[in-house]
């Protein structure tokens, strides 16, 4: 090896030393959450530098992605908050596939959209593409798991408040039957507002329902059937109901019902 593959390759260590201190750093950060964090972060310095003496240059950098991701993964839900960054409506449709891999699911709406289920650790995306471009998507979070909302209409808190805390409801659609319960509406505002709406709804597949929400969703669901006390019915529930999930679309509300998965196609997809 010559002098400057020499010089080169140390460059390229010290590199990935400086990126490994700035892992190690999120991981320090997220022993609030996880008081296994500080020990788990030492570990994948140490192995990092142990694979650097023993292995070639390129195996090593492989290695040490794959140990800094596992690491990551295993202990902090920064990777499932970092896949979430790269997603955003007009973008385009190829990054749904590079970031999570091949979707789990996929099924043809009632407008005759391809809807593209992805599933991370933490949540259940849910994509509609037309002409190469993301035009629409929710997200569906496990329990515990708290995406980012700040370019949402309700804001940071918007897993915090109650639906009546976004003031503009352009138009809302819900269910109430056997298939599965929810309730979506599309909301104005958001950083991005003037480009596409924001989505708020709460879904019975991703927590279950408490016996005063579903009273609430009936109530709903019978004034949009009878065309009687829409804005009321709403109204309550939105006053006593949290959101459960979230998105984005430049579709309107009608084109994303057939997103929400049923119960029946949320057990499929995760074979309970």
């Amino acid at each position: 090896m010559s002098v400057a593959q020499i010089d080169e390759a140390q460059k390229e260590i010290q590199e990935e030393l400086k990126e490994i201190q700035e892992t190690q750093d999120e991981l320090v950060e997220a022993r609030q959450h996880n008081s296994w964090a500080g020990g788990w972060a030492k570990t994948i310095g140490l192995a990092s530098v142990v694979s650097i003496a023993l292995g070639g240059f390129n195996d090593s950098f492989d290695a040490i992605e794959k140990i800094v991701d596992f690491g990551l993964s295993q202990m902090t839900d920064i990777p499932s908050h970092k896949k979430l960054d790269k997603i955003y409506i007009r973008s385009s449709a190829d990054i749904l596939d590079e970031t999570f891999g091949a979707p789990v699911y996929i099924k043809r709406s009632s407008n005759d959209d391809v809807i593209k289920y992805y599933q991370d650790d933490n949540f259940i995306l849910s994509a509609i593409s037309r002409d190469d471009a993301i035009v629409a998507y929710l997200v569906f979070p496990n329990e515990g798991f708290a995406p980012e909302t700040l370019e949402h209409a309700g804001g940071t808190e918007f897993f915090d408040n109650h639906f009546n805390a976004i003031e503009s409801v352009n138009e809302i659609r819900a269910s109430y039957a056997r298939t599965g319960n929810y309730y979506i509406e599309e909301n104005n505002g958001g950083e991005f507002g003037f480009l596409y709406a924001s989505i708020s709804g709460v879904s019975e597949f991703i927590s279950p329902m408490s016996d005063g929400t579903q009273k609430l969703l009936a109530g709903v669901t019978d004034a949009l059937m009878l065309d009687e006390n829409v804005a009321e019915s709403v109204q309550s529930l939105r006053l006593h109901t949290k959101p459960n999930f979230y998105g984005y679309s430049t579709l309107g509300i009608g084109a994303l019902e057939d997103a929400i998965l049923s119960n029946t196609e949320y057990r499929l997809i995760n074979k309970i």
